[in-house]
Parts: structure tokens; sequence; C-alpha cells
């Protein structure tokens, strides 16, 4: 039989099982669309980088295996194969056969590096998200890309101390830093001015066009200048000044990155933001042109044919209007076809044309940047007029904006990431050139270079300045014009970075590439150690500015009062709090008027919530009514206050002096609450682990669903079964609801543990047997809970010692109690609203009436919600009451930071007006986690809130009584009394 056969009959065996389902019960399902899985699956894991990357190491490959050949065809191989074949054609003889086998051997090898090539970007990814981690909590002033400078140059530095090591990550980092220089401009250009142009306020970039001309191009040639001439007077290497402008033009392009994120933090003005991401984007663009033209000049002197070119004036002007005028008429070309493409995919309700859409534009800045090489203009101008075009025409026609700027936020991440790590190994890997010494390398820069390099930045510095200064007469009289504070700080904040470093790494690229076949090998060695000091320094350079100039740049913002907030912008932040504070207290008021949350403790409340922590008797009213009013008569629930008015704001001084009695009193009756608390914490601890041997002992049975056909609870109706399925995907969407709603933590155990139990009340239903959800949360509880437990109580603990210096043990029985009450509570409140959503729609329309098959259903979900109930029945109430406390505490603080994110999405607030209060609302988070207080400060017993409330009978024009569960309640509290002291009595 033909292997072609067996595998035909393989593959229409594999298509079968696949079409069937491979069983017999799945007959009737329909194919799967293959499309939208490829595309669901490339857009969750990001995989279209990950194949570009492997094109881009396929493509390093194939280029430096073209080099070897050509190698050895130079050095006479080739004809001596070629002779050896004609000598002896039948293919015998040791010269050719070790000749083929030295190939196989060579190209194993390259194979080999190829496929290593992959590995680096990706471990370089993975080092900035632990850099990243840590500056966004311990170090807010430094910036992430010279940290990931760094950490490049500590992988370059110990790698050539570590020659005789042979790593798959050292041969990929050696495939990377061998990458040709037009390769990397096309990397790592396209996509990072992509997204700079992209982000532009056009209406601005348009009327402040004719300063950004300035800036980029008389101000660009006169610092390219003013920089060549340090370079070829001051510094003592003899640089011709070919190369002197070379090194001029790179370090004349700068980067807003850093800035740009640090003015939209800051709430900096529009047209201070427009002239620093203007400036350094237009700068980008003529800094390219300028090196292009010194670099063919720079390599013309080299002497090779087909190699550089001897550009004079003329020449010279003829070459910029090309690059400029023909990049910029390249860029709108594909800037109008993609803004075709865009408005052709103008389906919005579908996922695949935003997807589309997507693909468009990457596909369209890197062909486009390709294109404009080819055809000898520049690509950076190119991609630039694409970015605003794209932006000024398309943009009402991208269905998903959210998932655009997403998509090109990580391709920013990615990008930055892999490129300044890349930057820092190479000036790592040249800065330790000599493995002889542990010392850095005097090759690339010496001691007195090292001086060099600071006299170097406080010159560019001050050309920068004295160019702005000189140009700010014009700049202040046209376009939107400027401010003397303004120029200060664009003159301050000229960091150096992406371009400059992707342009000096081209450089130093090149030039080795073009004398590899040098004879001279004096020349050879200047012109590499050349090129290895413009890197050198440019690295350098960067570096620098981006630890000095970037961590200043806020507080030069604030000194030169760029940011100072107005007396009215002040105003508006303020009346924003209070807005927030109202909205939170209705919030409060609502979670009140549910069942699940009618015994909450204020003095909770009060302590983890600043904004709530003082509230008169007029805002609960209003919110009272602000509650009643915007909730359904049908759906409206008077809320329970009982717990709330005797902790009220007090007015009166006579109130205030019986709140004072009445706190002396409590302070008397906390040992007594305390005692009670743990006594009856033990015995719900006892119910859970009780609860945890029964669902270990479940386990087998709801997991294995053949078995659970002796059960007799197999339902044949196919409806009900339909109902089930449905019911299943509603209580998922239910608990990505809370999720969203801040009542649960996406990282939390128990959100894992409800989505786990889904997955296998799924499989129960989809077989036809009853809902039993609330059995396979317990399995999915059990199956972790036992191994995560000792693990979150270490983590926690150590979390908390870093951050406050403080021991901290976290109490694990009051854990289990938590774990436990919140995970019933989720559970229940997504029943809920996955039944409100069958009742509402899987009923007939037209008469309100439900299928036999649907009341079924929702009597299961009854039964699953009684028997959440009944779990959380076993555990003590007034343990109960603490930790629906601390969880309405988490859901109320997740709601105000929704809010603040909502107003600063509109934008009403700026990013820096909500950082603040943001991250006091993540402190007040974190202490809610680690809070595991019995008794609160200020807490009352029922009895005590039974006789304020009497007390004050004003409280009563708000329907606030003490009901038949208070009194209960002051009974069982003196009941507990009374047993405390007759057990003293017999204790002593």
């Amino acid at each position: 039989m033909s292997s072609e056969h067996i595998s035909s009959r393989c593959a229409s065996s594999v298509h079968r099982q696949y079409v069937d389902g491979g069983g017999r019960n799945n007959k009737k399902k329909k194919p799967i669309n293959i499309d939208g899985r490829v595309r669901a699956y490339l857009n969750q894991t990001n995989l279209d980088l990950f194949l570009i990357s492997l094109f881009l190491a396929v493509y390093s490959y194939h280029a430096q295996a073209s080099e070897v050949a050509a190698a050895e065809g130079h050095g006479g191989t080739t004809s001596q194969a070629e002779g050896a074949a004609h000598e002896n054609p039948t293919g015998q003889g040791s010269y050719t056969e070790s000749n083929t086998e030295f190939a196989h051997e060579e190209a194993h090898d390259s194979s080999h590096a190829a496929v290593h090539a992959v590995l680096f970007p990706w471990f370089a990814q993975i080092i900035g998200i632990f850099v990243y981690y840590f500056l966004s909590r311990y170090a807010h002033a430094l910036p992430y890309t010279a940290v990931m400078f760094v950490m490049g140059f500590s992988m370059g530095y110990s790698m050539v101390h570590h020659k005789n090591m042979e790593t798959i990550l050292k041969e990929s980092l050696i495939t990377w830093m061998a990458m040709p220089g037009q390769l990397i401009l096309l990397v790592f250009l396209p996509g990072l001015l992509y997204i700079d142009s992209y982000h532009i306020d056009v209406h601005l970039f348009i009327k402040s066009f004719q300063q950004l001309l300035i800036f980029a191009f008389p101000m660009v040639l006169a610092g390219t200048t003013l920089t060549a001439c340090v370079a070829y007077f001051i510094f003592p290497y003899g640089w011709n000044l070919d190369l002197c402008f070379t090194f001029g033009s790179i370090l004349s392009a700068t980067d807003p990155v850093a800035v740009a994120v640090l003015l939209n933090e800051l709430g900096a003005p529009p047209r201070l933001k427009m002239h620093v991401s203007g400036e350094a984007l237009m700068n980008d663009g003529s800094a390219y042109v300028f090196y292009t033209i010194f670099k063919a000049r720079y390599f013309f002197a080299f002497g090779i044919p087909g190699i550089g070119k001897d550009v004079n004036w003329g020449e010279g002007f003829k070459l910029f209007f090309q690059l400029a005028l023909g990049g910029m008429c390249i860029g709108l070309a594909f800037g109008f076809g993609s803004v075709i493409l865009l408005f052709a995919l103008n389906r919005r309700l579908s996922g695949g044309d935003s997807l589309a859409q997507v693909v468009v534009t990457i596909t369209a800045a890197y062909l486009a940047y390709f294109s404009s090489e080819v055809a000898g203009c520049s690509g950076i101008i190119t991609v630039l007029f694409l970015g605003v075009t794209v932006k000024s025409l398309g943009f009402t026609m991208i269905n998903d904006p959210h998932l655009m700027m997403h998509f090109w936020e990580v391709v920013e991440w990615i990008l930055n990431t892999l490129l300044f790590t890349l930057a820092g190994s190479l000036w790592g890997y040249l800065m330790g050139d000599d493995p002889n010494t542990t010392t850095l390398n005097d090759a690339l820069l010496s001691k007195k270079d090292w001086g060099y390099l600071v006299l170097l930045f406080i010159l560019l510095t001050i050309i920068r300045s004295v160019l702005m200064l000189s140009f700010y007469p014009i700049i202040s009289r046209i376009g939107i014009g400027s401010s003397w504070q303004e120029v200060v700080f664009i003159s301050w904040s000229g960091l150096r970075g992406a371009v400059g470093i992707a342009l000096a790494l081209s450089l130093q690229s090149e030039v080795w590439q073009l004398t590899d076949d040098e004879p001279d090998e004096t020349l050879k060695h200047l012109a590499r150690q050349d090129a290895e000091k413009i890197f050198g320094f440019v690295g350098g350079i960067a570096l620098l500015t981006l630890i000095i100039n970037a961590p200043t740049c806020g507080p030069l913002l604030k000194k030169l009062g760029l940011i100072t907030p107005t007396e009215t912008r002040v105003q508006m932040v303020e009346n924003y709090k209070q807005h927030m504070n109202h909205f939170c207290l209705t919030q409060y008021v609502s979670l009140l008027a549910e069942s699940r949350f009618d015994d909450l403790d204020y003095t909770v409340v009060k302590e983890h919530v600043s904004f709530l922590q003082e509230i008169s008797y007029e805002q609960l009213k209003a919110a009272v009514e602000e509650h009643k009013v915007n909730t359904p008569a049908h759906d409206y629930l008077r809320p329970n206050l009982k717990n709330v008015i005797p902790y009220l704001k007090k007015i009166s001084t006579d109130e205030k002096a019986s709140l004072v009695e009445a706190v002396e009193e409590v302070k008397k009756n906390e040992v007594k609450r305390r005692y009670d608390l743990l006594r009856n914490r033990a015995k719900s601890i006892a119910k859970i682990k009780t609860g945890q041997d029964a669902a270990t002992k479940m386990q087998k049975v709801v997991l294995d669903f053949n078995r659970r056909q002796s059960l007799d609870v197999r339902c044949d109706d196919k409806h009900a079964r339909e109902l089930r399925i449905v019911v299943v995907e509603a209580l998922r969407s239910a608990y990505a609801r809370l999720i969203d709603q801040g009542e649960l933590e996406s990282r939390s155990f128990i959100a894992y543990s409800l989505n786990r139990s889904l997955d296998y009340a799924g499989d129960s239903v989809s077989r036809g047997f009853p809902l039993n959800d609330w059995d396979c949360l317990q399995v999915a509880s059990n199956s972790f809970l036992k191994y995560t437990e000792t693990a979150l109580h270490g983590f926690l603990g150590i979390k908390h010692q870093i951050k406050h210096r403080t021991f901290f043990r976290l109490d694990r029985g009051y854990f289990l109690i938590h774990m436990r009450t919140c995970k019933v509570l989720a559970f229940i409140k997504a029943h809920e609203l996955a039944k409100g959503g069958l009742k509402k729609f899987c009923s007939n329309a037209s008469t309100d009436e439900y299928s036999a098959a649907e009341i079924v259903v929702l009597r299961e979900c009854d039964i699953q919600i009684q028997l959440a109930e009944d779990a959380l029945n076993e555990i003590d109430k007034e343990q109960v009451q603490q930790v629906k406390s601390h969880y309405a505490c988490q859901i109320l603080l997740n709601k105000a930071a929704h809010f603040l994110q909502t107003l600063t999405a509109q934008g009403l607030m700026t990013q820096g007006e909500a950082g603040g209060i943001l991250e006091e609302i993540e402190d007040h988070v974190q202490g809610v986690a680690e809070c595991q207080k019995e008794v609160h400060e200020g807490e009352y017993t029922p009895s005590e809130k039974i006789s304020f409330m009497r007390k004050f009978s004003r409280f009563a024009s708000m329907g606030v009584e003490p009901d038949r569960a208070m009194l209960n309640a002051v009974k069982e509290d003196d009941d507990a009394s009374n047993g405390m002291e007759e057990h003293a009595e017999e204790q002593a």
C-alpha cells in the first residue's frame, strides 16, 4: 500500500471524526467555523507577532547563508568544487564527500541559529514584564526604556566574559546583533512611527504645520551642523567631515515617547503636547533624510564600487526633495488606499471585519516603508504621512477603536522593549569585548571617551537650547504660537531614543558588512572602530537623556507653571470628588436594598472606605430618594438602614454627647464579642471542613457521568437540555459581569473555582442531567483549595511585610470562612442574574407563559440557590456579617475606581488628577484584603442600636423602626451575656 494511499485514508478518517465529533452522540453537531477559530486564536495569543518574528529570523538566516556562499565563492571554494565534480562526475572520492559533509554541517548549524533566533525577542519581553512590575510599583520615576537598555547591557557584557558557555539564548542574541542594518530599520521603525503619528491631534497638526516645518528642517540642519562641528573640532578621533555630519544627523532624531506619556498623565496643555510629539516626528523624518545623504558620502570614501555616492550640493538638494517629497507622496497614496479598505470593511458588528482593519493598518505601515525605501525615498516620512492620513480620514471608519488602539499599544511595547534591549546588549558586548579583563573595553569608550560623552551631553543640551531660543521670535508668531516656558521645556525634553538607536545600529551593521572583503586590515579596523565609537556615543547619550532629562521633566513642568491647575480646575476636581462620594453612597444604599447585604456593618465600611466615613442625615436621605427614583417600581426594595443610622454624623451637641457614651459602652463589650466570635468561628470551620470531606467523596460521582445514570435523574426532554446549556453560558456571562462590576476579583481563587465549576456543569447538562453546578462548585473548590491555602498564606504575609515592613500572619480560619462566604454570595447573585434573563427572554413574548421545560429549569435554578443559602446558614451569622461587610467594601471601592475611570475616558479628568485618588483607592482595597478584625472600633451591639434609634425618633420619617430580627438579636445578645456571667461564676 502506497504512502499516499495511507495518508489519504488517515486524512479522511480524521475528517470524519472531526465532523461527527468522534462519537455517536455528536452526529448532529455543525462543523466548526475554522476561520473564526483561527482569527480568535490569533487575536488572543498575538500569534501574528510570533509569525513575523519567525519570518524575520528566517530572513536573517537566508542573508547570512548568502554571505557565506559568496565568501566561499570568493575564496575559490566553488571553483575547486566544480573542478572536482568535473574530474569525478560519479561523485566518488574523498574530496567531494568531505565537502558535502561540511556543507551539511554548516547548513545544520545555520538552521539551528535561525530557529534559535526566535528566543531572544520573547526572552526580552519576559524581562520587560518583570521590569515594568517593579517600576510601576516601587520606582515610578525611572523610565522603562532606560532600564531595559541597562538590562540589555548586562546581557551583552556577561556574554563576552562567558564565551565558553554555549547557550541557546547566546546564539539567539548573536543572530539578532548580526542582523543587516536595513532590516533593523525595517523591523522597528514602521511600527514605532505609525503609532506615534496616529496619536497626533490632526487639527493641531495642520494648524501648527508651519512651526513643525521650522522645527524639522532649519533647526535639524543647524543642529546637525553644530553637532558635526563638535565631533570634528573637539573630538580627537580624526573623523572625516562626512562621518561627523552622519553622527550629527543621528543625534538630531528625538524620541517623544517617555515625555508624551508624562504630558498625558500630568494634563499638559494640548499646544505643548503637539509641539513635543509633532517636533519629534518631523525631526525623525528630516534627520533620516540628512543621515541618508551624509552616509552615502561617507561610504563613497571607502572606494568600493557601487557603494555610496559622491553627493555634491546640487545632487544633495535633489536627493533631499526626492527623499522628503517622494516619501510624503507615497505616504499619502498608501494612506488613501488604507482609508478605502477601511471603508470597505464596514460591518461594525462583525469581529472579522474589525480584525481585518487592524491587519490593514499594520500591513500598510510596513509595506509603505518598504516601498518608499525601494523607490529611493524616506520611509520615515512615508509612515508619518500614512498615519496622519488614516487618522484624519479613516478614524470614523474604524469599527472597533479600542481593539485598534490596544493592538498598536502592544506592538509599541514589544518593539520598544526589543529595540532597547538589543541596543543595550550590543553596547554591553562592545564595551566588554576584551575577555581578558573585567574592566570596560577601552577600544569602544576609554576613560577619556567617557569624559567626552559627558561633554557631548552638555553641548547637545546647549545647542538645542540655543536653537530653540534663536527661532523663538518666529515660532511664537506663527501657527498656534508658543510661550517662553514651553520653549524652555522643549529644549530640555529632547530625548534621544528609538530612531537614533536604530540608525546607529544600522550604521554599525552596514560598516561591518562593507568591510568584510577589505584587504587593508588597517582601514578595516579603523572603519569598524569609528562605527562602534559612534554607536557607543549614541547609546550613551540616549541613556543619559533617559535617566537625567526624562525624570526631571515632571518637576520642570510644575516649576514653569505649565501644569499648575487654576482655581477653576481645582474646584472642578473637588466637585468630581463630591460626585464620587455621592455616587458611592447611592451604591451603598442600593446594596442595602439587596437581601444578601441587608445586615451590612457600617463600622467596617466606615473604616475601609474613607469617602463614606462622615455621612450626615441629609446625605443619606438624598441617597435613599435617588435610589428610589432610579429603581423601577416593580424592582424597588426598601434599603435596610438599621445598621447605618446609629453611626450617622451628628449635628447637635446633645446627640454628640450621647454618641460618646455609646462608644464607651461599646469598648466594654468588645472583649465579650471577640470571645463569642472566636467560639462560633471554630464551629463554622468544623462544618466547612466536613463539607470539604463530603466534596472529596462526591468528586468521583460528579466527574464520572456514566456512573450517574444509576441516579435516575436523566431528562429526555431536548428542550430542557438546551435550556440548561443556555443557563450555564448565562452563568458564565454573569460571573464575567460580576468581575467587571468589581464584585469578583478576576485573579482570585473564587473566580477560578466558579468558572471551573461551569466546565463540569456544562459536561453534565449536555448529557441530559439536571443543573447541578453547586455540587460541581464543591468539587472545583476542593480540588485546589487544600494546596493553595498554605501558598496564599505565605505570599500575603511576605507581600505585607515587604510593603509595610511589619509582620503579618493570615488567620487560616478567617480565610476559609471568607472564601466560603464570598463564593456563596457570588454564586447566588450570578444565578439570580441568569434566572432573570431566562425569565425575560425565554418565555413566549406574546403570552408571557413558560413552557414545561422552562419551569423545570427555573426550579432547578431555585434549588441551586437554596443549596447555597443552606451552606451559608451553616456559618455563624456574625462571621457572615463581617465577611459581607468587607465584601461590600470591595464592591464600593471598585465602583469608585470605575467612576473615576469613566470621568477620565470622557475627558473630564486628566490621568494625573485621577491617579492620586486611584492610588488611595488601591490602598483601601489592599486594606480590605488584609483586615482580619473580629470587632471594629465604634461598633454597637444590637441592643445599643435599638436604644439609639428609640432615643432619636426623627429617623422614623425614613421608615426605620426596630424589627423582629433585631429584637431577637438583642435577646440572643442578652442570653449570651448571662451565659458568660454564669460561666465566670462556675469558674470562680
